[in-house]
């Protein structure tokens, strides 16, 4: 295989991989805005689901990211000009949106936590009230079988 083969390889699969990364750095975007969307709905076991696909996401990209190097590595040792092929603004649009939505889920899914929390201490001491009425020897005419 000549050089200019190999370059030409190489460029295809470089726009295929810029592609692909793309598009699912815009999948990441939309599972984001899901997950917020299950949050602000309080569906938790829908976020669970979401965050095992942006995890498997995740892994990919990480992928792309070594395969991209590995490509622009060898077209610029080939003296090719890879700026061509540089959608890092795209990526960078795609990453910070993806953040600014997670901060959103974040803040939701703090907000539910700390209710949950409140939620659990006045359970706790409406048990414990209870629990101290129950103990006492004097009860009022509510409690007595004989009313």
């Amino acid at each position: 295989m000549t050089t200019s083969d190999k370059v030409k390889d190489n460029s295809e699969s470089l726009i295929e991989l810029l592609g692909a990364q793309c598009s699912d750095l815009e999948q990441l975007l939309a599972l984001a805005r899901q997950e917020t969307a299950a949050a602000q709905e309080g569906k938790f076991l829908k976020i669970w689901d979401i965050v095992s696909e942006r995890a498997a996401i995740g892994k990919r990209l990480e992928t792309y990211h070594r395969q991209i190097s590995e490509l622009r590595g060898n077209l610029e040792a080939a003296g090719e000009n890879v700026n061509q092929f540089d959608i890092t603004n795209r990526v960078i649009e795609l990453a910070n949106s993806t953040l600014v939505q997670d901060q959103k889920t974040r803040s939701l899914l703090t907000a539910s936590r700390d209710q949950s929390a409140e939620a659990l201490k006045t359970l706790g001491k409406g048990h414990a009230s209870s629990n101290a009425y129950l103990k006492e020897n004097t009860k009022g005419l509510s409690y007595s079988r004989n009313f």
